[in-house]
């Protein structure tokens, strides 16, 4: 009886007596009587001829970056790399603020190497008239897309000095309105 009792339990008894019917490729779980899928004959050894293979190329090719020092030699390259072009736009920022304000320019606003470059090529090419105009039209144009509140605030701050009333984004029409009106309509709007 113990015996009988023991292979009622098997997972081929209870396929046999589960009312659930069951394909070839599904066999029921000894915990529950929900059928599990088999695994395809030869997956393990399929699985190990590949891993056996991926480590044939592994072993033939050598762990190049390991090996020759490449990779960490490539790290701290890129991380150099980094730190030069973060020091030296800090450095042009500094440098053109300070140039463009001992010529009596207030550019105490831009923090941009673009803006900053844009700013100093106009002064350089004697067109500072329409600059910060064309400078400010760019940063609207911008705070459009990705604008912070801040940006937005200071934006609506600089137009409305220049009587352009900009309550919203929405707005930006009124401030092409002003550059076609001042500049004209085939005048470039960026800096």
């Amino acid at each position: 009886s113990d015996m009988a009792h023991a292979v009622a339990r098997t997972p081929a008894a209870l396929a046999r007596a589960s009312p659930v019917a069951t394909s070839g490729r599904a066999r029921l779980s000894c915990t529950t009587a929900f059928p599990r899928r088999a695994p395809a004959r030869g997956a393990p050894a399929r699985a190990f001829a590949s891993l056996d293979q991926a480590s044939l190329v592994a072993d033939v090719a050598g762990d190049v970056f390991a090996e020759t020092g490449l990779g960490p030699a490539l790290c701290v390259a890129g991380t150099v790399w980094v730190g030069y072009v973060v020091t030296n736009g800090y450095s042009t920022i500094k440098r053109l603020k300070e140039e463009l304000t001992a010529e009596g320019y207030d550019v105490e606003e831009f923090n941009k190497v673009g803006e900053l470059k844009a700013i100093r090529r106009a002064v350089d090419d004697g067109t500072v008239d329409g600059i910060f105009d064309k400078v400010w039209y760019q940063r609207a144009v911008m705070s459009v897309g990705s604008g912070s509140i801040v940006d937005v605030q200071k934006t609506q701050a600089y137009w409305r000095k220049r009587g352009v009333n900009v309550k919203t984004l929405a707005d930006l029409d009124k401030i092409t309105a002003y550059m076609v009106k001042k500049y004209g309509k085939d005048a470039k709007m960026s800096g």
